[in-house]
This record gives structure tokens, C-alpha cells and sequence, in this order.
């Protein structure tokens, strides 16, 4: 039985779908035996993935399949839209609604909702849509304004930031698509989206970090800043105060946990680190440092204000005497 399913998931991309079980010579209880013994897991009504495939996708990656399982069905009338299109695309979004799958209808009827679908109306002109895994989605400028008009400020954020950074789109081209939704529903919003956004940002913590400076009115540092000494290039911070001669770090789990690339290289990576740190610090520079936790909503202030202790410290230590040139890099102190 597991041959055969995996054999049709594979036709299809991934999932599969009841009558393909039943073309395969399986009856209705032969699924519920494969469900109850953890070989299949029910994504949708009538649809269903090999679980031990599936328990290792994403939820962002499970999404998509449960997107792809329905358009498949729709056929051409529709196509992924919103965070929906923006996922299946590859960007990188943080604190979207998973849950919901968006479509924008093609033939110009009204939207609705139904089973965990949202269907928008909307207009996509035939040379702007764009096929993914053979799959119709609306252009990924529209997917990222269609998405911000739906989620926070803050998602928002990371995902302009991260979509322009990543190359799917231009920041131009944002712009010129906000301008053509004229005063569709949201916009607004998303006015507010792109003028946060900051596509030097390298990862969903550098975005969300500087959405909490903005929240609690700290200085805006620049963005990915080269520390140089006697013209050489020595450390990268991702962030950096020039009049105060600090900056400031956001250690997140990918450089130091579970989901570091190589496991086992952890303790060299954090021996590494320290170094880099201690090289930063021998100099004119203080630093601060704040994890994952430290954006959360409750405990933005306290993050805040430790950076802008950190701050003052480093303009009453190592700023008095300093030189101060606007070249993108930090030049020690004379």
C-alpha cells in the first residue's frame, strides 16, 4: 500500500487525492486504515499526503501543497494570490495567516470564503501572471502588497524587506504597483509597509529589529555596516550607530541552534563569535546584543532600553574623541 501511494503522491506533486487511491484498487477503508497507521495524513476533504513526506515540510511548504491540491481542482479560473502566492514564489514571510488559502478569481465574479479558501476578486492581465510548478499566480510585486493589505505592519515589513533583499522584486516596482491599486481597500497600509521596509536586511530578526526601534523611538542605526581597520575590513554588524560608536547584534537561532546548517559545528561557531565579539569590543566600539524573544511585543521596551543604555554608555566612552565620516563603514577612533 505505501508503494502505491507514494507512486500517485508523486504524480501529483506531492499529495493525493481519494479517487487516485481508488483508481490505485484501494477502498474507502483501506485509506482509513493507512490514516489511522500514520502512512497518510488528510491535508484537505477528498485529499491526502504521505505523512512521513509531509511531517518534515514546513508549515510555510504545507501551505503550498494544500494551495497547489486546490487550484489543481479549480483549474484556470484561478490563481495564488496574497501570502498564498507570495509562499509557493519562495519569500520569506513571518506571522502570516496560514491557515487560509488565498486565490484571486479570474473571471471577474465576486469573492467569497469557503473550507479554509478565501477567493478575491480581482483583475490580472494574462501577460502578468506567472506560472509556479506549472501552477497560475498573480506577478510577486502584487503578492507582496496583496499580502501586507491582509497582516501586520510588522509582517508587512519583514516581507517587503526580504522580497525586494532576496531579488523577487524591486522596491520601484512596489511603488508603481501601489500606485496602480489607486484606493483599493488597505493601501494605506501598505503605504506605511513600504516606507519601513529596509531591503539591506538580511533576515525576518534584522527586520523585526528594526520595527521595534521604530516602535520605541530609538535611533535609526544603518543597516549591515563594515568595520574596518587601518583600511581593512574586520567584522560586519548588522547594525551600526555612528555619532554614538556602538552596534548592535540580533542572534537568532539559524547562527546558534537547532537550526544551524551543521549541528555539530555549534561550539567552534560559538568560540568564532566570541572572538569576533572580543575583536569588536578591544576597539573603540561597544556593542549590544538581543535575541528572538526580546521582539516580542511585551518585551520590546526592556530591549530597547538596554540598547539605548548601550548607547549612551558608548558615546560617553568612545565618542568624545572620535571622527565621524559618513562613508558606510565605521572608521576607528583617531
Amino acid at each position: 500500500m505505501e508503494d502505491l501511494i507514494q507512486t500517485a503522491a508523486r504524480h501529483r506533486g506531492g499529495y493525493v487525492l481519494r479517487r487516485d487511491l481508488i483508481d490505485l484498487g484501494l477502498k474507502d477503508r483501506n485509506i482509513r486504515a493507512a490514516v489511522q497507521a500514520q502512512l497518510l495524513v488528510r491535508i484537505r476533504h477528498g485529499t491526502y499526503a504521505p505523512a512521513l513526506e509531509f511531517q518534515t515540510l514546513s508549515p510555510e511548504r504545507r501551505h503550498v501543497l494544500k494551495a497547489f491540491s486546490v487550484v489543481d481542482r479549480l483549474g484556470p479560473g484561478v490563481a495564488l494570490s496574497h501570502q498564498t502566492a507570495a509562499i509557493a514564489t519562495g519569500m520569506t514571510t513571518w506571522g502570516v495567516d496560514l491557515d487560509t488559502i488565498h486565490l484571486v478569481r479570474l473571471d471577474g465574479r465576486g469573492g467569497r470564503r469557503e473550507a479554509g479558501v478565501a477567493f478575491h476578486r480581482g483583475r490580472i492581465e494574462d501577460d502578468e501572471i506567472v506560472l509556479i510548478d506549472g501552477r497560475q499566480s498573480c506577478p510577486p510585486d502584487r503578492a507582496v502588497l496583496e499580502s501586507c493589505r491582509l497582516t501586520s505592519v510588522e509582517s508587512g515589513m519583514v516581507l517587503a524587506s526580504l522580497a525586494v533583499h532576496d531579488g523577487f522584486c524591486t522596491r520601484e516596482q512596489l511603488a508603481e504597483r501601489l500606485l496602480s491599486m489607486g484606493s483599493w481597500p488597505g493601501t494605506i497600509h501598505c503605504r506605511l509597509v513600504l516606507g519601513y521596509a529596509e531591503p539591506r536586511c538580511e533576515s525576518v530578526g534584522e527586520a523585526r529589529s528594526l520595527y521595534m526601534m521604530r516602535m520605541e523611538h530609538l535611533p535609526l542605526p544603518e543597516v549591515q555596516v563594515d568595520i574596518t581597520l587601518d583600511g581593512r575590513v574586520i567584522a560586519r554588524s548588522d547594525f551600526g550607530w555612528w555619532i554614538w560608536r556602538h552596534v548592535g547584534e540580533f542572534d537568532g537561532r539559524i547562527k546558534y541552534g537547532r537550526l544551524n546548517p551543521d549541528p555539530s559545528r555549534l561550539e567552534q561557531v560559538l568560540v568564532e563569535e566570541k572572538r569576533r565579539e572580543d575583536l569588536i569590543r578591544s576597539h573603540p566600539l561597544g556593542m549590544s546584543r538581543w535575541m528572538w524573544g526580546g521582539l516580542d511585543p511585551a518585551r520590546r521596551a526592556a530591549t530597547a532600553n538596554e540598547i539605548r543604555r548601550g548607547l549612551e554608555q558608548s558615546r560617553t566612552l568612545y565618542a568624545r574623541n572620535a571622527i565621524h565620516l559618513e562613508t558606510g563603514r565605521i572608521p576607528w577612533a583617531a
